[in-house]
């Protein structure tokens, strides 16, 4: 076996700086009351981001490998190397809300850590039922893949080829192909390939609404930035307006006694999906009021220095806006282009783009596969914030400022993310079959996975989902682009001026 000694160094340099990276964010990103403490989920927020960011990139590693080796040439074994990512990630999935829950059930008036695994095992143990149950049944019952083939033979040979549906293997013309028939063949699948098929389907979810919702959210939203940017404004009106800012504050302190004295009646938590929207409405009322804040300290502050910060990072989220929303509309058109009409696309649109790229440099094909790969995954932490934040019914806000953020917060995204990313490579894989083919990523998901007994018709429609989310987003945010409108309306006095100008 010959492997591509070059590929292998670039792989591990990668990996290499990923971690470093990752470590850097860290360090960069957590609050000082975490500094030197919560070792274990550091540890395991690490972890998983460079499993993720490695889960990603490892599909252009995989087009490389294939295209540089010689056809006796076997080549670094990816297939069993995506095989053991996904079992890295399968674990994860677990690991990471025993670290949020052990994290979670931190006291700080008892250092019991019995006390701390005990409540992570009960809520992890919880996820593992409801996820392991439902998965080791429906493997036993449908496990089983349906494969469209073509049978061919040619003059020079008795023997059929089996061509699997969109495959391509063989010249018809050079040997003279016939075709027989087209036929169905069925076998039951491994439970490890199930088991990353269910990881896939559970992600995609996360994918269809969160990255839907992204999609539109993200650049709308970094522009609307440039836009409300801060401007200079005189003493007196910087104070009437710290004035309003303390009055919404007041009125959400009082909110929060009225809350605590309420809790403390029911356990000093929540219950019920209405009390829980309520305490999750009013910790977005808070944190939007402390962006608010920090927006009028910006607009007020007349140093030199902070102003031309200020107006350099508006810039850049303006052009950031500009490029997120490229990058939206080409990700949109090359659904309805290449994935719509699913036996024969109308263009092959960004496949051709990563393929004309690697043609002139490798890595420029690689880049840009990593740049709309990763687009996806920012997309999906920017629609799970954004319904968080607008619709706090299922789920609280995390998220992650400057020197600000717990380690819960870094737990919550990169289990969003980890989980997410499955569903980013399977997508990419459907998506950019054509550049993807002959890969170990193409024959675990485009043959084994996507031919699943009646979950194959799920992965043929769900990209539906994420167009109208996409669009439906688009609209709303277009009429209603306030945040503050929408979290406060029940937590602070409705005719409030704003505070954004």
């Amino acid at each position: 076996m010959a492997v591509n000694i070059f590929l292998c160094v670039i792989a591990a340099v990668i990996t290499l700086a990923i971690i470093a990276v990752n470590i850097y964010i860290l360090v960069y990103f957590q609050n000082e009351e975490d500094k030197n403490t919560a070792i274990f989920p550091k540890i395991v927020t690490v972890f998983a981001f460079t499993v993720t960011c490695i889960n990603v990139l490892m599909m252009p590693m995989d087009v490389a490998n294939e295209r540089t080796k010689s056809p006796n040439e076997t080549g670094i074994p990816m297939t069993q190397l995506w095989l053991a990512i996904y079992i890295i990630i399968a674990i994860l999935a677990f690991v990471v809300p025993f670290a949020y829950f052990y994290y979670e059930a931190e006291d700080p008036d008892s250092k019991s850590v019995t006390k701390q695994i005990t409540a992570a095992i009960k809520w992890d143990l919880a996820w593992a039922i409801l996820f392991f149950v439902p998965t080791v049944l429906l493997w036993l019952f449908l496990g089983i893949a349906e494969i469209p083939v073509t049978k061919l033979y040619s003059n020079l040979s008795t023997e059929p080829w089996n061509i699997r549906d969109g495959g391509s293997v063989i010249n018809c013309v050079q040997v003279n192909c016939t075709q027989l028939e087209n036929q169905i063949v069925t076998y039951r699948i491994s439970y490890l390939l199930y088991l990353i098929s269910m990881l896939t389907f559970f992600g995609t979810f996360m994918l269809i609404f969160f990255g839907g919702i992204g999609l539109a959210a993200l650049p709308l939203d970094l522009i609307n930035g440039f836009r409300n940017r801060p401007k200079p404004m005189k003493k007196e009106e910087y104070e009437k307006r710290r004035i309003l800012i303390a009055k919404r504050a007041q009125q959400l302190l009082d909110k929060g006694t009225e809350m605590k004295k309420k809790y403390v009646r029911s356990g000093g938590r929540p219950r019920g999906r209405k009390e829980l929207a309520t305490f999750n409405q009013y910790r977005n009322g808070v944190f939007l009021i402390e962006q608010d804040f920090k927006f009028l300290e910006a607009t007020y502050n007349r140093g030199l220095g902070p102003r031309i910060l200020a107006i350099v990072w508006v810039w850049i989220q303006f052009f950031l806006g500009v490029i997120g929303l490229s990058i939206s509309a080409t990700w949109l058109i090359h659904i309805f282009l290449y994935l719509v009409p699913r036996r024969r696309p109308i263009a092959q649109f960004l496949n051709a783009f990563f393929i004309t790229l690697d043609g002139a440099w490798g890595l420029f094909g690689t880049v840009a596969y990593a740049v709309y790969s990763f687009y996806l995954l920012w997309c999906v932490i920017k629609g799970n914030f954004k319904w968080g934040l607008r619709i706090p019914l299922l789920c609280s806000i995390h998220p992650m400022r400057v020197g600000e953020t717990m380690m819960n917060a870094f737990l919550f995204n990169a289990w969003i993310l980890l989980l997410a990313s499955i569903a980013v490579v399977h997508f990419c894989a459907q998506a950019f079959k054509n550049y993807a083919r002959f890969t170990g990523i193409d024959v675990l998901f485009n043959v084994g996975v996507d031919n699943l007994k009646y979950i194959k018709y799920f992965w043929r429609y769900y990209y539906w989902g994420i167009i109208a989310l996409a669009i439906v987003t688009t609209v709303y945010l277009m009429i209603n682009p306030n945040d503050r409108k929408a979290v406060e309306k029940n937590m602070v006095t409705e005719d409030l001026p704003e505070i954004h100008v």
